[in-house]
């Protein structure tokens, strides 16, 4: 059986790291936070375009959007390419196109015509 000392470390430890786990170890004091005038925050809520925040709004949107597709294309061909290529006989018969095509291949990497 363990001693005293133990379980006390084991369950201090324990305790340690729920309280890392749950984020509760670090926490703003909602009490020190500076207080704006309601009028004022009225007045800077007036003067707020919101059109262009709307724009903004739209414009990041629009990029996070395209990003997004972006990345999940390239996953869905990384996988529809790992999926051709594990079969060896594709993978050599692949490798045998390209070294038959390499001037094609390079001119249309690069933009240009082959001869």
């Amino acid at each position: 059986m363990n001693s005293i000392s133990e379980q006390i470390q084991i369950q201090a430890e324990k305790s340690i790291l729920t309280l890392i786990s749950s984020g509760n170890w670090l926490q703003a004091n909602c009490q020190d936070r500076v207080k704006l005038p309601s009028d004022f925050m009225e007045q800077v809520w007036r003067i707020v375009d919101q059109e262009k925040v709307k724009q903004q709004l739209a414009n990041r949107l629009e990029e996070e959007l395209a990003n997004r597709i972006v990345n999940h294309m390239a996953a869905e061909l990384a996988t529809d390419i790992k999926q051709i290529l594990s079969v060896s006989e594709r993978r050599e018969a692949c490798r045998a196109l390209a070294r038959n095509h390499m001037a094609e291949i390079m001119a249309a990497g690069s933009g240009e015509k082959s001869a």
